[in-house]
């Protein structure tokens, strides 16, 4: 299997149904909020070395796979009040963008298929991955809303793999592999901005990946910027290097040392919270520090108000619980047991999907003893009420997190 066939699985999983996770922890199981030094209970083990494979220093910036130039120029994107979601909806697998600014009245905006890695750049314009007519490798688009005026972003002879936007839509990041620095090859950071396609930041090979889809439901891969557009972050939750912290122009502040996992990544203002060996981990004004000792969450995502983050842990049988956590001061509130891959609507609402036991007819591998149960709901954090969604999958959520 290709290298990046196999960091498209992990991508996948991030939708994906989730059957279970290989690691994480639960705290309490009570819906009462409770601080930072709340009990916790170990459920599986949590990998803390993966291989990371010598290759060129990042001061070497010369690419042996040229980016197409000139590149586009993107103005920065207007202010709207507009709520938006890139959702599937109950009956297809089609993906569509939702207007949920009055979300007990929300609207279908357009419908834009099945394409990949899609996020919104800003909420007149959208994002992917796409193989285009003429080019060698898998290209990063851009287009409108409503699904015209696609325009070219990116292209590279070996493939564009994870990118992000500037917060105001008119830088691109992204990740592309090349493969003659070392028999492992090596990885790129470019920045599009300008009309211009830079090379920022080399980095090894981003060796890793998932070939089952146990391994990808408790995969994920994240290039982001903050919400103040002054970093770029690199997380992924396999192989490495799986982290890189650069400034917005591509300088390297921080890497992960050799043999050190860090993992799922959210930001929260200009905050970076992450995984480590120890839990949560927070690096602020360029210090990292403890944040919730000994948890180890999934897939964590911030609120578009600021100050808050969700994310699931899994317990020692496996269960999905969702919590929010304050980010002020560390206070961890529970939604409800049995719920995975929560994700912000909007800073009210929590969309999260339900699980079930495994039944014989499932065909469960033993090591998840748990499955979606094929409903969804929606969590209003005002009033502390969950209700049945027909939203089967977010993709991605406009504003983003601030």
């Amino acid at each position: 299997m290709r290298r990046y066939q196999l960091l498209n699985l992990a991508l996948i999983g991030l939708l994906a149904v989730a059957c279970g996770s290989v690691h994480g922890i639960a705290t309490s199981s009570s819906t009462a909020s409770a601080s930072r030094s709340a009990p916790v209970v170990t459920a599986f083990p949590v990998p803390t070395t993966y291989p990371v494979p010598t290759t060129a220093s990042s001061a070497r910036l010369q690419s042996p796979c040229p980016a197409l130039q000139p590149a586009p120029q993107f103005p920065a994107s207007a202010p709207s009040s507009r709520s938006l979601a890139l959702v599937t909806l109950r009956g297809s697998n089609q993906q569509v963008v939702r207007d949920i600014t009055d979300i007990t009245h929300a609207t279908t905006v357009s419908t834009v298929g099945t394409i990949r890695q899609p996020q919104f750049v800003s909420a007149t314009d959208l994002s992917y991955i796409d193989h285009v007519d003429g080019q060698d490798a898998d290209s990063l688009m851009r287009m409108s809303v409503a699904g015209s005026s696609k325009t070219l972003v990116a292209s590279s002879c070996q493939g564009v793999i994870v990118f992000a936007w500037s917060p105001n839509g008119s830088t691109a990041a992204y990740v592309a592999d090349v493969t003659d620095y070392t028999s492992y090859g090596a990885s790129e950071l470019h920045l599009v901005a300008g009309g211009q396609n830079r090379l920022a930041s080399s980095m090894p090979y981003l060796i890793g990946g998932c070939e089952t889809q146990a391994c990808a439901n408790s995969s994920d891969v994240r290039l982001s910027y903050s919400p103040d557009g002054g970093f770029i972050s690199l997380v992924q939750s396999f192989g490495g290097p799986n982290f890189r912290l650069w400034t917005s122009d591509g300088k390297l502040l921080k890497s992960n040392e050799p043999h050190m996992a860090y993992r799922m990544s959210a930001w929260s203002g200009t905050s970076l919270y992450f995984v480590d060996a120890s839990g949560v981990a927070v690096w602020r004004d360029g210090v990292v520090s403890s944040f919730l000792s000994g948890v180890f969450w999934l897939r964590p995502k911030g609120s578009p108000a600021g100050g808050q983050i969700v994310y699931a842990v899994r317990d020692r049988d496996g269960w999905a619980h969702t919590y929010v956590v304050d980010t002020a001061s560390g206070n961890v509130r529970e939604l409800n047991k049995a719920r995975a891959e929560p994700a912000f609507l909007t800073s009210r609402y929590i969309w999260y999907e339900g699980e079930r036991s495994c039944v014989a007819a499932d065909q469960c591998d033993s090591s998840l003893p748990v499955i979606t149960s094929g409903k969804t709901y929606i969590y209003d954090l005002q009033d502390g009420t969950e209700t049945e969604s027909v939203i089967t999958g977010v993709a991605d959520v406009w504003p983003h997190p601030a």
